[in-house]
This record gives C-alpha cells, structure tokens and sequence, in this order.
C-alpha cells in the first residue's frame, strides 16, 4: 500500500489529508489543519510561515516522505473556456496551445497549459476548459515539497478536485446541472457541473466582517453572478441544485435562508460520507467537515485524471511508438529473402562470370592492336584537318586572272585568301579601281559561277586618288569547302586528287570519331605579283627595271590562327 498526501492553502489556513491507497480504493487515514498569519504583501507559497506549518503538521500525524497532491486555488491561475473544431484526441493539445496564445491574457512559451473537455451543443466542435499556471509558482510549490521530504505527483485545481470527486461518489448528480459551494473563512469556491464535467469555475472573497447576516447577503449576490456567468458562457444552462460541503448541523440555517433567496433547492454534503471515514478522522476535523472536501477529493485524482486540470503533467501529443517487434520479424524476412536471392544471383551468374574473364583476357591481348589503330585514326584525323584548310589557291589564282576584266576598265590593288579551318569555306576579297562607276557591278559579275558566290552587301564604292581610275570599290566571293575523302572508306590511304569546288560529290564523306580539339596549324603566305600584271595602261614598267625573282616573292611564316590568309601586295604607284 502506498499512502497519499494532499495539501491545500488558503491565505488563512493549511489543510492537509493523509490517505492510503489499497485493493479497495483509498482509505482516509488524517486530516489536520493550522492557522496560518501572513503579512499583508507576504507571498503565500514562498512564505517561510507556510513552510513552517507544513512541516508542523506533517511531524503531527508522523509523515516523514511520500508523494503529495497539492491543491491550487482559482485566483492562482487564469481559466478559459474554448470552443475548437473537432479533431483527433492526439491532436487537441496542440490545438488548445495554440488557441491558448490568443485567448489568454498572460501566457509564455513555457508556461504549462492543460485542459479537460466538456459536453458541446454545436455539431463538429469540441468545448474545453483551459487553464495555464506561472512556472515559477510550480517551482516554488517543489522546492516546498522537497524542504518537507515530499515529492510532487499532481498540481490540481481546488473547485475540481472537490467537485468530482461528488460526480464519481454521488453518479446521481450526473443528472443534473449541480453548482458546490465550498465555505472558507475568507473565501468561498463555486463550481457548475453539468453531465457529470465541470463547466464553470469561481472563486469569491468577502470582507472580513463577522456579521453573519452580512456576510449571507454577500454570498447570495455572488451565487446569482456565478449562475448567470455560467448561463452566458454556456447556453441554456439552469442551476436546478445547489449543493454546500459540509454537514447537516454545520450548514442547516445557510441553506433554508439560500433556498428562500434564491428560489433554488440548497442542501449539505458531507465529504466524510463520501468516504466513510471512521470517527477518528471526523474527530481530527473538529466539527467543520465541508473545507476538507478539497484534499479529500485531491485523494482520488490519481483515478480520476482525465477529469481534473493538473499543471504538473498537462496533456501533450502522445508520440506513437513504433513496432520493434514487427519490425524486427520484417527485417528478419528481408534478411532471409535477401541470402535467398544472393545465392540464386551467385549460381546462376557463374557462368557469365566465367565468360567475362575469357573476354577479358581476349581485350587484354588485343589491347596494343587497340592503341595501334586508335593512333592510326588520330593521326589521320589531323591530316583531314590540315586537307580542310588546304585551298588550291593556285587554281584560284589562274580563275582569277582568266575572268578578271580588261585593264583598261578595272586594275585590282590587291587580293586575300582566307580559309576557315573549322568549316572549310574559303573567300576572297580584294579592291579595284575603275573609270566608271557603272562597272563595278560588271566586273562583280565576272566572277560570279555555281562555286563562286560574290557578295553585293559589302560593295563599297569611293572616290579614288587615281585620275584615270576615279572610283574604288570592293569584292568579296566566297566559295564551299574542299571535298577531302577519307582513305578509311577506300580501303587504302591513296591521294585525294585535285579538290574541286563543286558543291555536291558522288563520294559520301564518313563522320569524323569524337575527338579533343587541337591547336590549328595554318600557313600564311604573301605572293607578290609581277608589276606588268596588274597595272594600266601606260603605267607599265620601264624597259631595263627588273623585277624581283620568283624565289623573292613567296614568303612563309609559322603561325597559329584560325585562319589561313594568302595576300597579294599591291605594287606600282597609284
């Protein structure tokens, strides 16, 4: 058997219950009480009064450790009634914090926040009653406890220990809406149930007068404000009984003068029936039996806790804890289906395995015919590229002179060949002078074949520093890349012959392998020509000038651009 404590204050008074806890239920064992004096801004929890009190009454009745239940009033902690969508169990406590934060006057992040439900008229929604408490007060209740030798189990509202603990005592009360009226000496505690679920919650303070008339017409006035607030907060809601803890002899006169006043049945009810507790007990509460009926109920919250509030353990989400065990059977079955079709994969692919390593070994044999030959296609790939940039600019030169225009109409300064190495496209520019600006269409045109395209868009014609030959203008021809035929697709690596410009060739090149671009290679050559070539007429060199020799005007220079350019220099005086 395990034995119970259960305290509550008040400003004026210590309250304690001693109970044990067996196979019937839980026995009353004590129940004590001191005065307690407080200063007028003495704090009533951190008091070294209520400390001393404490531990006085606890030394009375031989309590030296256990678990303790501590009762806390209504004005200690701030009460809400919500009104929430329905939603499941698990979720409403994150839904009533959440809720809480804009509702509540005074509440942190850390602040303990628990609810109780009760019944709701609206359809889909779920009415609570919430009630959030300082931290600071719970630790300062611990280290009370823990300075007595006691350990907190339960933090408990007063009104709702006593109040249900009549629901669960008396299930006839159930029925009815019922308000308890718990009688202190400065004080009184109101609480509504209806269906069983405490509702509405109040706490009231008098005076201090000892005129018992007076104090009468006080507490009927509160009566009415508690029944009225409890109808605003839930609708239709009528106090059919009201019920005053305490005994017969103790509270007769009260409840005949409550009952007139109020026109509401008023009766007593005494906790120590509720508890059948012997006459030892009663005798310990020295005739005043309704204001034990707060630790007397705390006695039973362990049974009870999802009816009451309790700021030590408020509701959370419950995390759901996951199936080791099917887990493990799982993890098992995987693991065995796992070897299972390991072994089937080993045995059935041994033989591939083996086929592998024969193919294998065949590659590793081959492998320097395989780097034979890729050098073979890498070299060849350079000398495709080196062909694609190799114009026959000779030819060029010979179509040139044979379609140029007489002298006498055009004399052309200068000429350069330039080759793309990246497409293969080769063209043409040069500039010539003639007498009439209606020519130069004429000698563009001259040029003009299906491999030789002359571009208009770059004509220019200007003045010229020439009498005879006034006027400037440009040419530009362009012509398609060289065929270069790939000796792979011959079968031998014969020369390609004379490349020709025609655009299309009976001979299908193949496509070049994937290959890193490398730096180009290009020749840049300047020809000069023989100055009789290209003068006009009467401008013809003098008889006995000699000309330079032909192994002086060709020049060759290394370079790497991407580009290949052949100029002909102009010469003679303009």
């Amino acid at each position: 058997m395990s034995r119970i404590v259960t305290i509550d204050c008040t400003s004026n008074e210590i309250r304690i219950a001693v109970g044990t806890k067996g196979l019937t239920g839980v026995s009353l064992e004590h129940v004590v009480c001191c005065p307690l004096e407080l200063d007028e801004n003495e704090e009533l929890i951190s008091s070294p009064k209520t400390l001393e009190a404490i531990q006085s009454l606890l030394k009375k009745i031989g309590v030296k450790s256990g678990d303790a239940i501590v009762c806390v009033g209504r004005s200690s902690i701030e009460l809400r009634a919500l009104t929430l969508p329905t939603v499941d169990r698990n979720e409403l406590p994150d839904m009533v914090r959440f809720a809480a934060q804009r509702h509540f006057a005074n509440v942190g992040d850390t602040w303990p926040i628990d609810f109780v439900t009760m019944p709701s008229s609206q359809e889909n929604m779920t009415d609570c009653l919430a009630a959030s408490m300082n931290p600071v007060l719970i630790d300062r209740v611990h280290k009370v406890l823990e300075s007595c030798g006691l350990t907190l189990t339960q933090l408990v509202l007063r009104p709702m220990a006593s109040a249900t603990m009549a629901v669960v005592k008396q299930p006839q009360l159930a029925s009815s809406v019922v308000l308890l009226l718990d009688l202190f000496r400065d004080e009184a505690d109101m609480a509504v149930i209806e269906n069983g679920h405490v509702v509405f919650m109040r706490n009231v303070r008098f005076s201090g007068s000892k005129d018992a008339a007076a104090n009468q017409q006080v507490l009927t006035g509160e009566i009415k404000r508690t029944m009225i607030a409890a109808a605003s907060q839930r609708s239709n809601l009528s106090v059919e009984q009201i019920r005053i803890w305490g005994d017969d002899s103790q509270n007769a006169e009260l409840c005949q003068s409550l009952s007139k006043s109020l026109s509401v049945p008023v009766t007593s009810l005494d906790p120590f029936q509720l508890f059948d507790a012997s006459q030892s007990v009663r005798a310990e509460a020295g005739g005043d039996a309704g204001k034990f009926a707060a630790t007397m109920g705390a006695l039973l919250a362990p049974q009870v806790a999802d009816r009451l509030i309790d700021f030590s353990q408020p509701r959370k989400r419950v995390e759901k804890t996951k199936p080791v065990v099917l887990y493990a059977i799982a993890g098992a079955a995987a693991a065995i289906l796992l070897l299972g079709g390991f072994g089937w994969y080993w045995m059935s692919h041994s033989a591939l395995d083996s086929e592998i390593a024969v193919l294998n070994a065949a590659i590793n044999t081959n492998e320097e015919t395989i780097k034979l030959s890729s050098k073979k296609v890498s070299d060849w790939n350079k000398v495709e590229q080196f062909l694609k940039g190799d114009h026959p600019w000779l030819d060029e030169l010979e179509y040139l002179s044979t379609r140029a225009a007489n002298s006498d109409k055009a004399v052309f300064s200068f000429a350069t060949f330039i080759t793309d190495v990246r497409t293969g496209a080769s063209t043409i520019s040069s500039k010539f002078i003639v007498r009439k600006q209606e020519d130069v269409p004429f000698v563009q045109d001259t040029f003009r074949d299906p491999n030789h395209i002359v571009n208009k868009k770059v004509s220019r014609i200007a003045p010229s520093q020439d009498k005879d030959f006034p006027y400037i203008a440009d040419l530009e021809i362009k012509m398609p890349a060289v065929t270069v035929l790939d000796p792979r697709a011959s079968g031998s690596a014969k020369n390609p012959g004379k490349p020709t410009n025609k655009a299309a060739s009976n001979s299908k090149p193949i496509p070049e392998p994937p290959q890193t671009p490398e730096p180009q290679q290009t020749k840049e050559s300047t020809i000069l020509l023989p100055p009789g070539d290209i003068l006009p007429p009467g401008k013809q060199s003098k008889p006995g000038e000699q000309s330079k020799p032909a192994d002086d005007a060709i020049k060759t220079t290394g370079s790497e651009p991407t580009n290949t350019t052949i100029s002909a220099n102009e010469v003679g005086a303009q």
